[in-house]
Order: C-alpha cells, then sequence, then structure tokens
C-alpha cells in the first residue's frame, strides 16, 4: 500500500495573525482591569491598619498567661501521710 505524501498546512494570514493578536491584548486588557480592580486602596487606609494592628493586644500572650494559671491553680494540695494507726485498723 502506497502512502499519499501529507500536505503542508498553509501559512498563517495576516488576518489571522492580527485576530490572533487582537484578541491577546484584548485578554491582557481584561487581566489588567480585573487586577486594578482588586488592589484598590490607598497609603491612608495602609496607615489606618497599621495603627490598628498596633493598638491590638496580643492574644498569644493572654493565652499562655491563661494556661500557666491553670496549670499552677490546679496543684494539689498537700495532705498528711497515713499514720501507723490508720493503717492497722484495716484488718
Amino acid at each position: 500500500m502506497r502512502l499519499e505524501p501529507t500536505r503542508n498546512p498553509p501559512p498563517p494570514t495576516i488576518e489571522r495573525v492580527s485576530r490572533r493578536l487582537t484578541a491577546g491584548s484584548i485578554a491582557a486588557g481584561i487581566v489588567l482591569v480585573c487586577l486594578t480592580a482588586c488592589a484598590e486602596g490607598t497609603s491612608r487606609d495602609a496607615e489606618q491598619g497599621k495603627r490598628q494592628d498596633a493598638e491590638r493586644t496580643s492574644v498569644v500572650s493572654g493565652l499562655q498567661a491563661t494556661e500557666s494559671a491553670r496549670l499552677l491553680s490546679g496543684s494539689p494540695e498537700a495532705t498528711t501521710p497515713p499514720t501507723a494507726a490508720d493503717t492497722s485498723s484495716g484488718n
């Protein structure tokens, strides 16, 4: 069986290339618009956020203090050791 020669595809035309470039430019423009919309905010907003963060108290130090207090307060009271009279009465 003899194989037919394959035909190479024609080179892209100027219209096809310009269509692809236009579509790529539009897609890049949409991406840039979306990114700038997500990145809104001013330096005033950033400074206000820094001030709010500085005014917050540390949650970790409060948790550590609470856990330490719980551990230290959970120690049992000292008891007197049993005497010989207490152990002999069990017989």
